[in-house]
């Protein structure tokens, strides 16, 4: 289990020096320039396609570690806290993984990455948190309210159906009813921060049903700070 989680940091550390050296050019899908012509249908269907789940979700995680970044300016964890900030960590993502329908991702010793599958947080083309969704929620806010010296980053994402603006907004909309959820359950807002993607960062093709499910999601970065 150590060794598994070592690899997963080393990897999300490999990625960022490359998504680095390659001038972040990803991050830009949605950018449009009034000399060229816009994007096909074919085009925005296909993204994702030479992206990936693990690029994908490093490129969003290093966007969001900045605001986790901001957030933990004053909530740095002291050194009186088991053996530090791995521990910590350790400890939260040994509980979220024993939530229903979601899966825990190991960005780096100080960082979680927690995916809620697809369909389980909203209905298609919708912000509000589906009745069926609140338990999952819910019993991540106790993990949450337990683990009080992590910044949360809710990231959403969208597929490529519709208008890019239409798809920003959804994102933007859907990530901060999670935080609005959250909210609810006690966790306090100076922790948390929304962010949408829109479409811009898949994990899978916009060309199948199936991936365009996996591309509607609502991520929880989850990081930590030691003084």
């Amino acid at each position: 289990m150590t060794m598994l989680r070592a690899s997963r940091g080393a990897a999300g550390m490999l990625c960022l020096l490359f998504l680095a050296q390659a001038g972040c050019a990803s991050t830009q899908t949605n950018t449009t320039s009034t000399s060229e012509p816009r994007a096909t249908k074919h085009d925005k269907t296909a993204k994702g396609a030479g992206i990936g789940a693990a690029a994908g979700a490093v490129i969003a995680a290093a966007t969001g570690e900045r605001k986790a970044d901001r957030i933990l300016a004053g909530a740095a964890i002291g050194a009186g806290i088991g053996a530090g900030v791995g521990v910590y960590m350790d400890k939260q993502e040994e509980k979220l993984g024993h939530i229903p329908n979601t899966t825990v991702e190991r960005v780096s010793d100080d960082m979680l990455l927690v995916h809620f599958e697809s369909d389980v947080l909203f209905d298609v083309d919708s912000a509000i948190v589906k009745a069926d969704a609140r338990g999952a929620l819910d019993e991540a806010s106790h993990v949450f309210t337990e683990y009080p010296k992590t910044a949360i980053v809710v990231q959403g994402h969208t597929d490529a159906t519709g208008s890019e603006t239409h798809n920003q907004e959804l994102s933007e909309r859907r990530a901060q009813a999670v935080v609005a959820y959250l909210t609810g359950r006690g966790i306090d807002p100076a922790r948390m921060a929304p962010i949408g993607y829109g479409e811009g960062q898949p994990v899978a093709s916009n060309e199948t049903a199936g991936g365009r499910t996996q591309n509607r999601r609502v991520d929880l970065l989850l990081k930590a700070k030691a003084k």
